[in-house]
């Protein structure tokens, strides 16, 4: 069960660029990234340009996780952050051993509107 609980934390961490869209936009400001929360969606169409996973300490307040998957996703120049999920390392059906430390995790995933970005039209 250990070795099940690192190899998540691991690919948490490592930021998770899998199934991204092979799109290259220039950074944006974290200001200009739309954050679409759990459950919410854009009403746009969207492409995924990368998953992202960043696990923080169990007193990291959401605001601030959101805010560091947000500026990850500026610097990809993504217009939106889809919020996936934001929860503790107990929850989730994931059994983990209680003498390792409790974390927060968050997924998200990076996306852009190709409707607002002609240059990419072919």
């Amino acid at each position: 069960m250990k070795y099940l609980t690192a190899l998540f934390a691991a690919a948490a961490i490592a930021g998770l660029a899998s199934c991204g869209s092979g799109v290259s936009l220039p950074p944006v400001s974290p200001d200009d990234v739309e954050v679409f929360m759990v459950g919410a969606f854009p009403t746009e169409g969207y492409r995924v340009m990368a998953r992202l996973a960043e696990s923080m300490d169990l007193n990291t307040p959401d605001e601030e996780m959101i805010e560091v998957v947000k500026v990850k996703a500026a610097e990809m120049g993504a217009d939106a952050l889809i919020i996936d999920s934001l929860r503790r390392t107990t929850e989730g059906g994931v059994e983990t051993d209680l003498r390792q430390e409790q974390r927060k995790i968050i997924e998200a995933r990076a996306v852009y509107f190709p409707a607002r970005h002609p240059e990419l039209q072919r």
